[in-house]
C-alpha cells in the first residue's frame, strides 16, 4: 500500500537475512527469484499482506486461507483478482521492486473480494470478467495515484479500490448485466433524530450490552471484515498472520478494531453492525497504519493510532449514512480519509519521527533503526 521503487524495495529486502519466516523475508524473496513462478507466486502473496502493510508472503497466504475460510467463492475471487493485478503490473513493465514488494496486489485482491460479495450469483462467469477487468484496471490507476500523492510524499492507500469498486457498483445499478446482490439496496435516506432501532438477533445482543463475548466477536469480525470475511476463525487466522511479520502490527490490528467496535458503542450505532465487526475494519488498518509503520512507535504515536482508529470509526458512521440513498458500502474510503489526515502531520512536528514509504519495513525494524540513529547521534555528539 506504499509506492517504492527498486532501490526502496531492495532496502526493506535487505534489512535482515535468513529464511526465517518473520519480518520481510529478504532472503526467501532472492531465493524466489531463481524461480519466475515462485518469484510471481511471493509477489502476489505478499501482495495481499499489503492490505495491512505487511511485506510478507506467510502473512498473505494466513489471510487468503482466512478468506477461503470465509468464503471459499470470496478466496477464491480475490486470488483471481490478486493474480491479475499484478500481471498487469509485470506486463506493463512496472517497477519490479515494486512488484516483489507487493504494491501492485493489494487493490486487486480487495476488488476482487469486494465484487465477489456484491455481485451476484456466486461462481458466475461475468462476475469474474469483471473482478478480471476492475483488478486489472486498479493496477492503472494505483500507478497514476502514486504519482500524484508522491507530491505530499504519502502513498494513496486502498483509493484505487474504493474507485474501481464503486464504479463497478454504481453502475451497475443501471446495468442490465450488473447483476447486484441483496447487499446493494438503495433507499429513501432516513433522519431518525438518533432513535435508532436496537432491535438485534440474539448473537448480536452480546455486542450491545457489552458481554465479553460479544465484544471478542465483534473485535476478530471486524479484523476479517477488512477482506470481506464475516468469520471470528478467520479474523484469528489473520491476526496470527499478522504477527508472523509483526508483533507490533498484531498488537494495533486488534487495538483499533476494539476502539472502532467501541466508539460504534459510544455514539449509539446499530449493533448488528458493531458485532459483525463493520465498526472495526477501517479503525482496524488505520491503527496500524499510524502506530509503528508510517511512524516510529512511541507513546505519541501510539496516542495518535487510537485517535485515528477513533476518526476512522466515525467517518465509516458518516459515510454508511450518506451512502444509503444508493445503498452502497463505504468500504476503506474511512480508513483512507482518517490516514490521510494523520500522513499529513509529516513534518509539522518533531515529536513523531515519520518512516518513508520507499523505507517501511516493520514497526520493530523502524524502532531498532531509529534507536541505531539515535545512539550515532549521541555518540557524534559526545566526540
Amino acid at each position: 500500500m506504499r509506492p517504492s521503487n527498486e532501490e526502496g524495495g531492495q532496502k526493506a529486502m535487505s534489512a535482515s537475512r535468513g529464511l526465517s519466516v518473520g519480518g520481510t523475508m529478504p532472503a526467501f524473496s532472492e531465493r524466489a527469484r531463481e524461480n519466475p513462478l515462485l518469484d510471481f507466486v511471493d509477489s502476489c502473496l505478499r501482495g495481499v499482506g499489503q492490505v495491512c502493510f505487511m511485506n510478507n508472503p506467510v502473512t498473505g497466504l494466513a489471510i487468503l486461507v482466512a478468506m477461503v475460510i470465509g468464503e471459499p467463492w470470496l478466496g477464491f475471487a480475490g486470488a483471481v483478482g490478486l493474480a491479475t493485478s499484478t500481471a498487469v503490473a509485470l506486463a506493463l513493465g512496472m517497477d519490479r521492486g515494486a512488484i516483489r514488494a507487493g504494491l501492485f496486489g493489494f487493490n486487486g485482491v480487495l476488488v476482487g473480494a469486494g465484487l465477489s460479495l456484491f455481485l451476484q450469483p456466486d461462481w458466475d462467469l461475468l462476475v469474474l470478467v469483471w473482478i478480471v477487468l476492475g483488478a486489472g484496471l486498479s493496477t492503472i490507476l494505483h500507478t497514476a495515484l502514486a504519482n500524484v500523492f508522491g507530491v505530499w510524499r504519502i502513498p494513496p492507500l486502498t483509493l484505487a479500490f474504493n474507485f474501481m469498486t464503486l464504479m463497478f457498483l454504481v453502475g451497475a445499478l443501471n446495468f442490465a448485466n450488473g447483476r447486484v446482490g441483496g447487499l446493494i439496496a438503495p433507499s429513501d435516506a432516513q433522519v431518525t433524530r438518533g432513535s435508532v432501532s436496537n432491535t438485534l438477533r440474539s448473537a448480536a445482543d452480546t455486542a450491545a450490552a457489552n458481554n465479553l463475548e460479544g465484544v471478542v466477536n465483534a473485535v476478530l469480525r471486524g479484523i476479517s471484515q477488512l477482506f470481506f470475511a464475516n468469520s471470528v476463525i478467520a479474523g484469528i487466522v489473520i491476526i496470527l498472520g499478522i504477527a508472523v511479520c509483526s508483533r507490533i502490527a498484531a498488537i494495533f490490528a486488534l487495538v483499533g478494531s476494539a476502539a472502532g467496535m467501541l466508539t460504534g458503542l459510544a455514539v449509539g450505532a446499530n449493533g448488528v453492525a458493531i458485532y459483525n465487526g463493520l465498526w472495526g475494519f477501517n479503525s482496524f488498518d488505520a491503527a496500524l497504519a499510524i502506530g509503528g509503520v508510517f511512524f516510529v512507535l512511541s507513546w505519541r504515536s501510539g496516542v495518535l493510532a487510537v485517535a485515528c482508529a477513533v476518526l476512522a470509526a466515525l467517518i465509516f458512521g458518516a459515510l454508511a449514512s450518506m451512502f444509503t440513498p444508493w445503498g452502497l458500502p463505504a468500504l476503506t474510503l474511512p480508513f483512507c480519509f482518517a490516514t490521510f489526515a494523520f500522513l499529513l502531520l509529516k513534518g509539522s512536528t518533531d515529536k513523531l519521527i515519520p518512516v518513508e514509504p520507499a523505507d517501511i519495513t516493520t514497526p520493530e525494524e523502524h524502532l531498532a533503526r531509529a534507536r541505531t540513529q539515535q545512539d550515532a547521534s549521541r555518540v557524534a555528539v559526545t566526540a
